[in-house]
């Protein structure tokens, strides 16, 4: 569910603790990186509880509007349409998902004016809009209102940002990909499978058991892997080469040579992305001139050994 890139950056972080004082055991950092993928799954929660909330407030919202004593022609029309959209009924549906919320005390995290505020921001957009006046959204336009409050409402909206930024210290870090994780989630909806949003517990232990282990095996070989970049930076020293491209090298490697199961290209191309946001201007090009000099030599080696056809291109 959180991604392996969510991951990565979280034994990125870990790492560079780590090489701030070598000293740290390997066991607090695995419980610092316990609890920092435990506070994304908290978020990740709190953001699928918010877009139930919205949706649910048009309810709310009609029912004020009919109170009122003189009501307008856009109080009559007040749609609840989006209330009875098929992904948001699933998600209150979805047992494993409340017992989930319940578990994390998300609905303590929920503030009643900040679920208007991007109700209201919705309601203003052409495209809302367009759908409540639609007599009956087929199940791709629901799909699309759906992913529209996501990716456009959710990712805009100030009020709903600060109010998550005072709650959780990942958020800057976290919160973007996990709306990108539930859009696509979206995109692939389909109401018959019982995984959709909220994956199986085990599915997430094996996503964290891939970041202990790389964590330990970054670690564990972190000489060997030093050995291996180093001569492959030309015209540069170890000391005065970025920190964090140097983690990010080692991590990469370490996946090239350890993880067999994870295509190279893969690790690579994440590990020039996460540069991209966490590192210098031109981290992008280094990490990536080095990474391609590594490749080259462990293949030829033939130290790269992947299973399956495809993982190794």
């Amino acid at each position: 569910m959180l991604g392996r890139r969510n991951l990565r950056i979280k034994v990125m972080q870990a790492l560079y603790a780590w090489e701030m004082d070598n000293d740290t055991p390997v066991a607090k950092l695995e419980g610092q990186l316990k609890t920092q993928v435990q506070k994304s799954i908290t978020l990740y929660l709190t953001d699928l509880t918010y877009l139930i909330e919205v949706c649910k407030y048009s309810m709310v919202d009609k029912a004020k509007r009919l109170a009122k004593y003189i009501k307008t022609d856009e109080d009559r029309k007040a749609s609840t349409t989006i209330a009875a959209n098929p992904i948001v009924q699933f998600l209150e549906a979805d047992t494993q998902l409340a017992a989930a919320v319940k578990k994390e005390g998300i609905k303590n995290y929920v503030d009643e004016e900040v679920v208007k505020s991007v109700y209201n921001d919705l309601c203003a957009r052409p495209k809302y809009k367009d759908y409540c006046a639609l007599e009956k959204p087929t199940f791709e336009e629901e799909k699309e209102m759906f992913n529209f409050l996501v990716r456009k409402v959710f990712q805009s909206n100030k009020d709903l940002e600060h109010h998550l930024e005072e709650l959780f210290l990942n958020y800057d870090d976290d919160n973007a990909l996990l709306l990108h994780i539930i859009s696509k989630y979206v995109e692939a909806f389909d109401a018959e499978k019982k995984d959709t949003f909220f994956q199986s517990m085990d599915v997430w232990e094996d996503e964290q058991k891939f970041s202990f282990q790389l964590l330990e095996k970054t670690i564990e070989k972190n000489n060997e892997l030093t050995e291996i970049i180093k001569p492959k930076l030309k015209n540069w020293e170890m000391d005065r080469v970025a920190t964090l491209d140097l983690i990010l090298l080692k991590l990469a490697v370490c996946e090239l040579k350890y993880f067999p199961t994870i295509p190279v290209k893969v690790s690579i191309n994440e590990y020039i992305d996460i540069s991209k946001l966490y590192s210098t201007p031109k981290s992008k090009d280094f990490v990536n001139g080095v990474l391609d000099k590594v490749k080259n030599e462990l293949i030829e080696k033939g130290e790269i050994k992947k299973f399956g056809r495809g993982l190794v291109e």
